[in-house]
Protein backbone atom coordinates (compact mmCIF):
# COMPACT_ATOMS: atom_id res chain seq x y z
CA UNK A 1 0.00 0.00 0.00
CA UNK A 2 1.16 3.71 -0.37
CA UNK A 3 -0.73 6.52 0.89
CA UNK A 4 -2.58 8.43 -2.03
CA UNK A 5 -3.56 11.62 -2.57
CA UNK A 6 -7.43 11.48 -1.61
CA UNK A 7 -9.26 13.14 -4.23
CA UNK A 8 -12.22 15.68 -2.19
CA UNK A 9 -10.78 14.79 1.20
CA UNK A 10 -7.32 16.47 0.06
CA UNK A 11 -4.91 14.49 2.31
CA UNK A 12 -1.77 14.68 0.97
CA UNK A 13 0.55 12.24 0.32
CA UNK A 14 2.64 10.79 2.98
CA UNK A 15 5.82 13.48 3.32
CA UNK A 16 8.92 12.26 5.45
CA UNK A 17 11.44 14.88 7.31
CA UNK A 18 14.38 14.18 8.33
CA UNK A 19 16.37 16.74 11.11
CA UNK A 20 20.05 17.02 11.90
CA UNK A 21 19.46 19.76 14.37
CA UNK A 22 17.11 22.97 14.65
CA UNK A 23 18.47 25.27 13.26
CA UNK A 24 21.72 23.96 12.29
CA UNK A 25 23.36 23.97 8.94
CA UNK A 26 22.49 20.79 7.00
CA UNK A 27 21.80 18.58 3.84
CA UNK A 28 18.49 18.29 4.88
CA UNK A 29 15.66 19.67 6.09
CA UNK A 30 15.65 20.99 9.39
CA UNK A 31 12.95 21.80 12.12
CA UNK A 32 12.20 25.00 14.19
CA UNK A 33 10.54 24.07 17.32
CA UNK A 34 11.86 26.20 21.34
CA UNK A 35 11.04 22.44 22.90
CA UNK A 36 13.83 19.51 21.79
CA UNK A 37 11.26 17.44 23.52
CA UNK A 38 9.04 17.97 21.31
CA UNK A 39 11.39 17.33 18.19
CA UNK A 40 12.10 13.97 19.64
CA UNK A 41 8.43 13.18 19.31
CA UNK A 42 7.64 14.36 16.11
CA UNK A 43 10.86 12.23 15.08
CA UNK A 44 9.06 9.26 16.72
CA UNK A 45 6.15 10.36 15.15
CA UNK A 46 7.63 10.47 11.46
CA UNK A 47 9.56 7.39 12.43
CA UNK A 48 5.95 5.56 12.67
CA UNK A 49 4.08 7.43 9.85
CA UNK A 50 7.39 6.43 7.59
CA UNK A 51 6.22 2.92 8.15
CA UNK A 52 2.14 2.98 8.10
CA UNK A 53 1.57 3.57 12.14
CA UNK A 54 -0.33 6.49 11.73
CA UNK A 55 -2.94 5.96 14.47
CA UNK A 56 0.68 5.80 17.04
CA UNK A 57 2.24 8.39 14.91
CA UNK A 58 -0.72 10.81 15.15
CA UNK A 59 -0.49 10.44 18.89
CA UNK A 60 3.21 11.51 19.19
CA UNK A 61 2.54 14.70 16.94
CA UNK A 62 0.03 15.34 19.59
CA UNK A 63 2.27 15.28 22.08
CA UNK A 64 4.92 17.55 19.91
CA UNK A 65 2.33 20.05 20.15
CA UNK A 66 1.21 19.93 24.06
CA UNK A 67 5.16 20.73 24.35
CA UNK A 68 5.47 23.79 21.85
CA UNK A 69 2.07 24.77 20.58
CA UNK A 70 3.52 26.76 18.22
CA UNK A 71 5.46 24.00 16.44
CA UNK A 72 4.44 24.70 12.76
CA UNK A 73 5.34 21.12 11.50
CA UNK A 74 3.97 19.18 14.26
CA UNK A 75 0.57 20.54 12.81
CA UNK A 76 1.44 19.66 9.61
CA UNK A 77 2.70 16.25 10.22
CA UNK A 78 -0.47 15.77 12.51
CA UNK A 79 -2.96 16.98 9.39
CA UNK A 80 -1.46 14.63 7.04
CA UNK A 81 -1.93 11.37 9.34
CA UNK A 82 -6.02 12.87 10.29
CA UNK A 83 -8.74 10.55 9.45
CA UNK A 84 -11.48 13.11 8.62
CA UNK A 85 -11.56 15.50 6.31
CA UNK A 86 -12.34 17.88 9.00
CA UNK A 87 -9.54 17.34 11.20
CA UNK A 88 -7.13 17.32 8.92
CA UNK A 89 -8.22 20.84 7.66
CA UNK A 90 -8.40 22.24 10.77
CA UNK A 91 -4.71 21.39 11.73
CA UNK A 92 -3.54 22.48 7.98
CA UNK A 93 -4.94 25.47 8.86
CA UNK A 94 -2.64 26.14 12.77
CA UNK A 95 0.53 25.00 10.21
CA UNK A 96 -0.48 27.83 7.67
CA UNK A 97 -0.99 29.96 10.88
CA UNK A 98 2.26 29.61 12.29
CA UNK A 99 4.49 28.93 9.18
CA UNK A 100 6.11 32.31 9.36
CA UNK A 101 7.89 31.17 13.25
CA UNK A 102 9.73 28.57 10.52
CA UNK A 103 12.73 27.97 8.21
CA UNK A 104 11.93 28.87 4.32
CA UNK A 105 12.11 24.96 4.46
CA UNK A 106 9.57 24.02 6.65
CA UNK A 107 7.64 27.33 5.08
CA UNK A 108 7.68 25.69 1.21
CA UNK A 109 6.55 22.15 2.90
CA UNK A 110 3.51 23.20 4.69
CA UNK A 111 2.64 25.83 1.69
CA UNK A 112 2.66 23.11 -0.84
CA UNK A 113 0.23 21.10 0.99
CA UNK A 114 -1.95 24.19 1.67
CA UNK A 115 -1.55 24.77 -2.78
CA UNK A 116 -2.54 20.97 -2.88
CA UNK A 117 -5.57 21.89 -0.86
CA UNK A 118 -6.76 24.92 -2.58
CA UNK A 119 -6.40 23.47 -5.94
CA UNK A 120 -3.79 24.77 -6.58
CA UNK A 121 -0.77 22.22 -8.00
CA UNK A 122 1.24 24.31 -10.17
CA UNK A 123 2.58 26.37 -7.03
CA UNK A 124 2.60 23.03 -4.66
CA UNK A 125 5.15 22.07 -7.82
CA UNK A 126 6.96 25.35 -7.32
CA UNK A 127 7.48 25.34 -3.69
CA UNK A 128 8.88 21.20 -3.95
CA UNK A 129 11.05 22.10 -6.35
CA UNK A 130 11.98 25.06 -4.69
CA UNK A 131 12.37 23.04 -1.88
CA UNK A 132 14.96 20.08 -3.68
CA UNK A 133 16.92 22.59 -5.10
CA UNK A 134 17.52 24.20 -1.70
CA UNK A 135 19.09 20.12 -0.43
CA UNK A 136 20.73 18.85 -3.85
CA UNK A 137 21.07 15.89 -1.39
CA UNK A 138 18.79 16.44 0.88
CA UNK A 139 16.95 12.37 1.03
CA UNK A 140 13.95 14.00 2.31
CA UNK A 141 13.45 16.52 0.37
CA UNK A 142 13.57 14.83 -3.06
CA UNK A 143 11.75 11.83 -1.58
CA UNK A 144 8.52 14.87 -0.85
CA UNK A 145 9.48 16.03 -4.37
CA UNK A 146 9.01 12.24 -5.41
CA UNK A 147 6.18 11.99 -3.80
CA UNK A 148 4.38 14.36 -5.73
CA UNK A 149 5.80 13.64 -8.88
CA UNK A 150 4.21 10.28 -8.81
CA UNK A 151 0.68 11.44 -7.19
CA UNK A 152 1.05 13.75 -10.87
CA UNK A 153 1.37 10.59 -12.88
CA UNK A 154 5.04 11.36 -13.60
CA UNK A 155 6.48 7.60 -13.11
CA UNK A 156 10.14 8.66 -14.99
CA UNK A 157 10.42 11.40 -12.38
CA UNK A 158 9.01 9.92 -9.61
CA UNK A 159 11.71 7.17 -10.67
CA UNK A 160 14.88 9.63 -10.91
CA UNK A 161 14.02 11.08 -7.58
CA UNK A 162 13.55 7.70 -5.72
CA UNK A 163 16.65 6.36 -7.23
CA UNK A 164 18.66 9.67 -6.11
CA UNK A 165 17.28 9.17 -2.82
CA UNK A 166 17.94 5.63 -2.08
CA UNK A 167 21.83 6.42 -3.91
CA UNK A 168 21.89 9.11 -0.80
CA UNK A 169 20.48 6.65 1.67
CA UNK A 170 20.25 2.31 0.59
CA UNK A 171 18.50 1.90 3.74
CA UNK A 172 16.05 4.75 3.21
CA UNK A 173 12.98 2.23 2.95
CA UNK A 174 9.77 3.81 2.47
CA UNK A 175 11.88 5.33 -0.93
CA UNK A 176 11.59 1.72 -2.21
CA UNK A 177 8.09 1.14 -1.26
CA UNK A 178 7.13 4.02 -4.08
CA UNK A 179 10.12 3.22 -6.58
CA UNK A 180 7.84 0.09 -6.55
CA UNK A 181 5.17 1.27 -7.60
CA UNK A 182 6.39 3.78 -9.74
CA UNK A 183 7.96 0.82 -12.04
CA UNK A 184 5.06 -1.24 -11.09
CA UNK A 185 2.94 1.83 -13.50
CA UNK A 186 5.61 1.67 -15.81
CA UNK A 187 4.80 -2.07 -16.15
CA UNK A 188 8.51 -2.71 -15.19
CA UNK A 189 7.35 -5.40 -13.02
CA UNK A 190 10.75 -7.43 -12.68
CA UNK A 191 12.17 -3.65 -11.25
CA UNK A 192 8.89 -3.38 -8.75
CA UNK A 193 9.51 -6.83 -7.60
CA UNK A 194 12.87 -6.33 -6.96
CA UNK A 195 12.49 -2.65 -5.14
CA UNK A 196 10.38 -3.84 -2.91
CA UNK A 197 11.94 -7.01 -2.25
CA UNK A 198 14.83 -4.52 -0.66
CA UNK A 199 11.73 -2.56 0.82
CA UNK A 200 10.80 -5.91 3.15
CA UNK A 201 14.38 -6.77 3.30
CA UNK A 202 14.79 -3.41 5.26
CA UNK A 203 11.17 -3.55 7.41
CA UNK A 204 10.82 -7.46 7.73
CA UNK A 205 8.62 -7.00 10.87
CA UNK A 206 6.27 -4.35 9.01
CA UNK A 207 2.76 -5.73 7.42
CA UNK A 208 3.38 -3.22 4.49
CA UNK A 209 6.32 -4.25 2.68
CA UNK A 210 3.88 -7.62 2.04
CA UNK A 211 0.87 -5.50 1.45
CA UNK A 212 3.06 -3.69 -1.89
CA UNK A 213 4.28 -6.94 -2.65
CA UNK A 214 0.63 -8.43 -2.70
CA UNK A 215 -0.69 -5.72 -4.88
CA UNK A 216 2.04 -6.04 -7.54
CA UNK A 217 1.49 -9.57 -7.64
CA UNK A 218 -2.36 -8.71 -7.91
CA UNK A 219 -1.25 -6.61 -10.40
CA UNK A 220 0.20 -9.23 -12.62
CA UNK A 221 -2.47 -11.88 -12.30
CA UNK A 222 -0.66 -13.96 -9.70
CA UNK A 223 -3.09 -14.37 -7.55
CA UNK A 224 -1.38 -17.25 -5.71
CA UNK A 225 1.78 -15.11 -4.66
CA UNK A 226 -0.75 -12.02 -3.95
CA UNK A 227 -2.96 -14.04 -1.12
CA UNK A 228 0.17 -15.62 0.09
CA UNK A 229 1.63 -11.68 0.51
CA UNK A 230 -1.77 -10.00 2.09
CA UNK A 231 -1.88 -12.82 4.27
CA UNK A 232 1.59 -12.66 5.79
CA UNK A 233 0.73 -8.72 6.06
CA UNK A 234 -2.19 -9.88 8.19
CA UNK A 235 -0.20 -12.47 10.11
CA UNK A 236 2.19 -9.23 11.25
CA UNK A 237 -0.88 -7.05 11.79
CA UNK A 238 -4.44 -8.41 11.99
CA UNK A 239 -6.40 -5.31 11.19
CA UNK A 240 -4.20 -4.16 8.79
CA UNK A 241 -6.57 -2.62 6.56
CA UNK A 242 -5.57 -2.14 3.47
CA UNK A 243 -4.33 -5.93 3.21
CA UNK A 244 -7.97 -7.16 4.04
CA UNK A 245 -8.95 -4.88 0.89
CA UNK A 246 -6.45 -6.99 -0.99
CA UNK A 247 -7.50 -10.06 -0.51
CA UNK A 248 -10.86 -9.11 -0.91
CA UNK A 249 -9.79 -7.44 -5.04
CA UNK A 250 -7.70 -10.99 -5.23
CA UNK A 251 -11.18 -13.35 -4.37
CA UNK A 252 -12.96 -10.91 -6.65
CA UNK A 253 -10.52 -11.38 -10.07
CA UNK A 254 -10.62 -14.80 -9.43
CA UNK A 255 -15.03 -14.60 -9.15
CA UNK A 256 -15.49 -15.28 -5.60
CA UNK A 257 -17.65 -12.85 -4.73
CA UNK A 258 -18.79 -13.87 -1.12
CA UNK A 259 -15.65 -14.79 -0.49
CA UNK A 260 -14.50 -10.92 -1.34
CA UNK A 261 -17.00 -9.48 1.16
CA UNK A 262 -15.97 -11.77 3.78
CA UNK A 263 -12.09 -10.12 3.44
CA UNK A 264 -13.94 -6.67 3.26
CA UNK A 265 -15.98 -7.36 6.35
CA UNK A 266 -12.72 -7.92 8.17
CA UNK A 267 -12.37 -4.57 7.49
CA UNK A 268 -15.60 -3.44 9.58
CA UNK A 269 -14.75 -5.88 12.12
CA UNK A 270 -11.11 -4.64 12.55
CA UNK A 271 -11.95 -0.87 12.00
CA UNK A 272 -10.01 1.76 13.82
CA UNK A 273 -11.48 4.18 12.40
CA UNK A 274 -14.00 6.15 10.32
CA UNK A 275 -11.90 5.91 7.56
CA UNK A 276 -11.24 2.30 7.76
CA UNK A 277 -15.46 1.94 8.04
CA UNK A 278 -15.59 4.21 4.83
CA UNK A 279 -13.08 1.70 3.74
CA UNK A 280 -15.35 -1.19 4.22
CA UNK A 281 -18.12 0.32 2.56
CA UNK A 282 -16.70 1.40 -0.85
CA UNK A 283 -15.03 -1.81 -1.47
CA UNK A 284 -18.37 -3.84 -0.75
CA UNK A 285 -20.51 -1.22 -2.62
CA UNK A 286 -17.54 -1.99 -5.85
CA UNK A 287 -17.87 -5.64 -5.19
CA UNK A 288 -21.80 -5.70 -6.43
CA UNK A 289 -20.60 -2.88 -9.30
CA UNK A 290 -18.52 -6.02 -10.17
CA UNK A 291 -21.66 -8.24 -10.79
CA UNK A 292 -23.42 -5.49 -12.34
CA UNK A 293 -26.02 -5.44 -9.53
CA UNK A 294 -25.98 -1.65 -9.72
CA UNK A 295 -29.17 -2.16 -6.68
CA UNK A 296 -26.82 -3.73 -4.04
CA UNK A 297 -24.10 -1.51 -4.23
CA UNK A 298 -26.92 1.75 -4.01
CA UNK A 299 -27.91 0.16 -0.91
CA UNK A 300 -24.50 0.13 0.58
CA UNK A 301 -24.17 3.22 -0.14
CA UNK A 302 -27.16 4.62 1.51
CA UNK A 303 -25.97 2.63 4.68
CA UNK A 304 -22.39 4.36 4.30
CA UNK A 305 -24.68 8.24 4.12
CA UNK A 306 -27.01 7.35 7.19
CA UNK A 307 -23.72 6.92 8.92
CA UNK A 308 -22.16 9.62 7.42
CA UNK A 309 -25.06 11.73 8.35
CA UNK A 310 -25.02 10.68 12.33
CA UNK A 311 -20.94 11.50 12.26
CA UNK A 312 -22.52 15.31 10.55
CA UNK A 313 -19.55 14.32 7.80
CA UNK A 314 -20.70 16.91 5.09
CA UNK A 315 -17.63 15.15 3.08
CA UNK A 316 -18.03 11.80 2.90
CA UNK A 317 -21.57 12.84 2.66
CA UNK A 318 -20.67 14.57 -1.09
CA UNK A 319 -18.13 12.00 -1.99
CA UNK A 320 -20.95 8.89 -1.66
CA UNK A 321 -23.35 11.34 -3.76
CA UNK A 322 -21.09 11.11 -5.90
CA UNK A 323 -20.00 7.44 -6.30
CA UNK A 324 -24.47 7.28 -6.40
CA UNK A 325 -24.66 9.54 -9.20
CA UNK A 326 -21.97 7.64 -11.17
CA UNK A 327 -23.50 4.33 -10.62
CA UNK A 328 -27.00 5.74 -11.63
CA UNK A 329 -25.27 7.05 -14.95
CA UNK A 330 -23.99 3.75 -15.88
CA UNK A 331 -27.53 2.34 -15.17
CA UNK A 332 -29.26 4.67 -17.51
CA UNK A 333 -31.28 6.60 -14.54
CA UNK A 334 -30.20 9.89 -15.39
CA UNK A 335 -32.75 11.16 -13.22
CA UNK A 336 -31.56 9.75 -10.47
CA UNK A 337 -28.07 10.52 -11.54
CA UNK A 338 -28.93 14.32 -11.92
CA UNK A 339 -30.77 14.33 -8.49
CA UNK A 340 -27.17 12.53 -6.76
CA UNK A 341 -25.47 15.15 -8.70
CA UNK A 342 -27.58 18.11 -7.44
CA UNK A 343 -26.86 16.88 -3.99
CA UNK A 344 -23.24 17.11 -4.39
CA UNK A 345 -23.60 20.64 -5.95
CA UNK A 346 -25.36 21.63 -2.22
CA UNK A 347 -22.82 20.39 -0.33
CA UNK A 348 -20.08 22.13 -1.93
CA UNK A 349 -21.79 25.30 -1.84
CA UNK A 350 -22.28 25.60 1.49
CA UNK A 351 -20.56 28.54 2.77
CA UNK A 352 -17.98 26.69 5.62
CA UNK A 353 -16.78 24.68 2.43
CA UNK A 354 -13.32 25.73 1.72
CA UNK A 355 -12.45 26.87 -2.43
CA UNK A 356 -10.23 24.22 -2.85
CA UNK A 357 -12.21 21.26 -1.77
CA UNK A 358 -15.51 22.83 -3.37
CA UNK A 359 -13.76 22.51 -6.61
CA UNK A 360 -13.12 18.90 -6.33
CA UNK A 361 -16.17 18.27 -5.56
CA UNK A 362 -17.45 20.78 -8.13
CA UNK A 363 -15.51 18.80 -10.91
CA UNK A 364 -17.53 15.60 -9.74
CA UNK A 365 -20.86 16.74 -10.53
CA UNK A 366 -20.15 18.00 -13.91
CA UNK A 367 -18.42 14.93 -14.93
CA UNK A 368 -21.48 13.10 -14.46
CA UNK A 369 -23.58 15.72 -15.60
CA UNK A 370 -22.29 16.23 -19.10
CA UNK A 371 -22.00 12.48 -19.70
CA UNK A 372 -25.83 12.02 -18.65
CA UNK A 373 -26.56 15.46 -20.50
CA UNK A 374 -24.40 14.00 -23.70
CA UNK A 375 -26.70 10.55 -23.09
CA UNK A 376 -30.16 12.47 -22.97
CA UNK A 377 -29.37 14.38 -26.17
CA UNK A 378 -28.75 17.82 -24.63
CA UNK A 379 -25.70 18.69 -26.22
CA UNK A 380 -25.33 22.32 -25.58
CA UNK A 381 -25.71 21.99 -21.56
CA UNK A 382 -23.43 19.22 -21.94
CA UNK A 383 -21.27 21.04 -23.75
CA UNK A 384 -21.36 23.70 -20.87
CA UNK A 385 -20.15 21.48 -18.05
CA UNK A 386 -17.70 20.10 -20.06
CA UNK A 387 -16.65 23.51 -20.46
CA UNK A 388 -16.49 24.61 -17.19
CA UNK A 389 -15.08 21.75 -15.87
CA UNK A 390 -11.97 22.22 -18.16
CA UNK A 391 -11.42 25.53 -17.08
CA UNK A 392 -11.11 24.46 -13.30
CA UNK A 393 -8.87 21.50 -14.77
CA UNK A 394 -6.15 24.16 -16.44
CA UNK A 395 -6.80 26.85 -13.79
CA UNK A 396 -5.64 23.46 -10.96
CA UNK A 397 -2.69 23.24 -13.36
CA UNK A 398 -3.18 19.66 -12.01
CA UNK A 399 -2.15 16.52 -14.30
CA UNK A 400 -4.45 14.09 -13.10
CA UNK A 401 -7.39 16.33 -13.68
CA UNK A 402 -6.53 17.30 -17.12
CA UNK A 403 -5.99 14.12 -18.34
CA UNK A 404 -9.40 13.74 -16.74
CA UNK A 405 -10.75 16.39 -18.77
CA UNK A 406 -9.49 14.48 -22.14
CA UNK A 407 -10.77 11.59 -21.20
CA UNK A 408 -14.15 12.81 -20.46
CA UNK A 409 -14.52 14.64 -23.49
CA UNK A 410 -13.40 11.56 -25.36
CA UNK A 411 -16.43 9.91 -23.58
CA UNK A 412 -18.85 12.80 -24.82
CA UNK A 413 -17.52 12.04 -28.39
CA UNK A 414 -18.22 8.79 -28.67
CA UNK A 415 -21.87 9.44 -27.49
CA UNK A 416 -22.03 12.15 -29.87
CA UNK A 417 -20.83 9.40 -32.63
CA UNK A 418 -17.97 11.17 -33.41
CA UNK A 419 -15.49 8.46 -33.04
CA UNK A 420 -12.16 9.42 -34.50
CA UNK A 421 -12.49 12.60 -32.28
CA UNK A 422 -12.69 10.66 -29.38
CA UNK A 423 -9.91 8.07 -30.16
CA UNK A 424 -7.54 11.26 -30.03
CA UNK A 425 -9.11 12.82 -26.87
CA UNK A 426 -8.87 8.84 -25.40
CA UNK A 427 -5.65 8.85 -26.15
CA UNK A 428 -4.30 11.41 -24.19
CA UNK A 429 -6.56 10.54 -21.13
CA UNK A 430 -4.42 8.89 -17.85
CA UNK A 431 -3.16 5.47 -19.28
CA UNK A 432 -3.96 3.64 -16.18
CA UNK A 433 -7.82 4.66 -16.66
CA UNK A 434 -9.70 1.65 -17.38
CA UNK A 435 -12.57 3.38 -17.97
CA UNK A 436 -10.99 5.78 -20.34
CA UNK A 437 -9.55 2.63 -22.21
CA UNK A 438 -12.83 0.90 -22.35
CA UNK A 439 -14.31 3.93 -24.43
CA UNK A 440 -11.02 3.78 -26.52
CA UNK A 441 -11.96 0.49 -27.13
CA UNK A 442 -15.70 1.31 -27.73
CA UNK A 443 -14.74 3.58 -30.74
CA UNK A 444 -12.00 1.18 -32.05
CA UNK A 445 -15.10 -1.12 -32.67
CA UNK A 446 -16.89 1.90 -34.20
CA UNK A 447 -14.08 2.00 -36.45
CA UNK A 448 -13.65 -1.42 -37.83
CA UNK A 449 -10.36 -1.95 -35.64
CA UNK A 450 -11.26 -4.90 -34.30
CA UNK A 451 -7.76 -6.18 -32.95
CA UNK A 452 -7.17 -2.66 -31.79
CA UNK A 453 -10.16 -3.20 -29.90
CA UNK A 454 -9.66 -6.72 -28.62
CA UNK A 455 -6.11 -5.94 -27.44
CA UNK A 456 -8.05 -3.38 -25.06
CA UNK A 457 -10.57 -5.63 -23.67
CA UNK A 458 -7.94 -7.85 -22.56
CA UNK A 459 -6.14 -5.61 -21.02
CA UNK A 460 -9.09 -4.33 -19.26
CA UNK A 461 -10.11 -7.61 -18.26
CA UNK A 462 -6.42 -8.51 -16.72
CA UNK A 463 -5.83 -5.27 -15.47
CA UNK A 464 -6.55 -5.91 -11.68
CA UNK A 465 -6.24 -2.95 -9.97
CA UNK A 466 -9.77 -2.16 -8.15
CA UNK A 467 -11.68 0.63 -8.53
CA UNK A 468 -15.42 2.25 -8.88
CA UNK A 469 -14.31 2.98 -12.51
CA UNK A 470 -12.99 -0.08 -13.06
CA UNK A 471 -16.11 -2.35 -11.99
CA UNK A 472 -17.71 -0.10 -14.13
CA UNK A 473 -16.14 -1.68 -16.98
CA UNK A 474 -14.49 -4.92 -16.16
CA UNK A 475 -17.02 -7.04 -16.81
CA UNK A 476 -18.61 -5.05 -20.19
CA UNK A 477 -15.08 -5.49 -21.42
CA UNK A 478 -15.03 -9.31 -20.57
CA UNK A 479 -17.94 -10.06 -22.61
CA UNK A 480 -16.54 -7.88 -25.49
CA UNK A 481 -13.68 -10.77 -26.04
Amino acid sequence: MISKIITGNLILIASLILISGCGQASKDITFTSKSSQAIEFLLRGIEKHDNFYNDEARALFGKAVELDPEFAMAYYYWAITSTTTDDFLSHLSKAVDLANNSSKAERLVILSLKAQNDDSTGIARDYLEQLAALYPEGKRAHFLLGVFYFGQLEWEQAEKEMNLVVSLDPNFAAAYNLLGYAYMNMKKYPEAINALTRYSELRPEDPNPHDSMGEIYLAIGDYENSIKHYKLSLRLESDFVFSSAGLGHNYLFMGDYDKARQAYNDIFINARSTADTNTAYFWTAVSYIHEENYAMAIDVLEKQLDHARILTDIYIQATVHGQMASIYQEAGDFDKALRECANVKEIAERPDMQPGVKENYNRAYLYTEAIVLTRLGKREEAQARLDEYKASAHASKNTVVIKNYSGLAGVIEYWNKNFEEAIKRLGEADPLEPYFKYYLGLCYLKTDKEDEAHSIFADIASYNRNSLSYAFVRPKATKLL
